[in-house]
C-alpha cells in the first residue's frame, strides 16, 4: 500500500472525503493530513523496537580515536543493547549515563580491561581508546522509516507513491484516532482499536519466546524452549 491508499481507508472511516492526491494538495485539510500522517508514522518509529528497523553498527578503532559518530539513519539504541567486541568478551562494556562519572573516567583513565562508553555530542564515545582495527558492534534502530520508489528510504513521506516500513494498518488506525484527537472529537473507540492492533504487532514481531533450562540438552548445555 502506499501512504495515498492508507490516507484513504482512513478517510472512508473518518467520513472525510477521499483525496485523489495528497502531497500536492494544497487545500487545508490536505496540508493538515500530511503533517499527521508523518506524526503518525513517527510515533510507531517510537512506540517500539520494530526487527524490521533493527541494526547493526559497526566502529573500527585507529589507536587515537575516542569519539565515533553515530549511524546517519541512527534513531536509538534498542532497549538493553551494548557494545560488543573481541576484547569484551571477559569484561563487557559498561555504559556511563552519568556526565560527571564520564570526566572522573577521562581524568582518571581506566583500566585498558574495563570498557566504558556514552553517548553524546551525536557520537559514542569510548574508553580507553581502541587499538588499530579493533571492531565494536552495536544494535540500533533506523530512523528510515519510508520507502521510495525514486530515492533511497527517507524518514518521512513526501509522495503520494511512498510507502511505510512498517505497517500500514497501525498507520491506519493511527491517523483515524490522532485525526479525531486534534479535531477535539471522541476518539476513545478509535484509540483502543490502534492500541489493540498495536499490541498484537508488538506480540508477532518479538519471534520465539525461548527460555534456557540448564542441563536438559546434550552435555551440560542449556537449551532453549519456547513457549507461547
Amino acid at each position: 500500500m502506499t501512504v495515498l491508499s492508507t490516507v484513504q481507508s482512513a478517510c472512508s472511516v473518518l467520513g472525510l472525503e477521499i483525496p485523489s492526491v495528497l502531497f500536492t494538495n494544497t487545500t487545508r485539510t490536505w496540508v493538515e493530513m500530511q503533517n499527521l500522517v508523518n506524526f503518525c508514522a513517527k510515533q510507531l518509529l517510537e512506540e517500539y523496537d520494530w526487527q524490521r528497523l533493527k541494526k547493526i553498527a559497526t566502529v573500527t578503532g585507529d589507536g587515537t580515536l575516542l569519539a565515533f559518530p553515530l549511524p546517519d539513519d541512527y534513531d536509538r539504541m534498542v532497549k538493553d543493547a551494548n557494545l560488543w567486541g573481541p576484547t569484551f568478551t571477559f569484561y563487557p562494556s559498561q555504559q556511563v549515563s552519568d556526565v560527571n562519572t564520564w570526566l572522573q573516567l577521562e581524568v582518571y583513565s581506566p583500566e585498558p580491561w574495563e570498557p566504558r562508553w556514552s553517548l553524546f555530542g551525536g557520537n559514542l564515545n569510548i574508553m580507553p581508546v581502541l587499538e588499530a582495527a579493533t571492531e565494536l558492534k552495536f544494535f540500533y534502530v533506523s530512523n528510515l522509516i519510508v520507502k521510495s520508489d525514486t530515492t533511497p528510504d527517507q524518514t518521512e513521506f513526501k509522495a503520494d507513491t511512498d510507502s511505510f516500513v512498517l505497517d500500514e494498518r497501525l498507520l491506519d488506525l493511527c491517523i483515524r484516532y490522532v485525526w479525531k484527537k486534534t479535531k477535539m472529537l471522541d476518539y476513545a473507540a478509535e484509540l483502543q482499536d490502534y492500541e489493540t492492533a498495536l499490541s498484537k504487532a508488538m506480540f508477532k514481531d518479538t519471534g520465539a519466546r525461548q527460555a534456557l533450562i540448564s542441563g536438559a540438552g546434550w552435555g551440560r548445555f542449556p537449551t532453549g524452549q519456547s513457549f507461547p
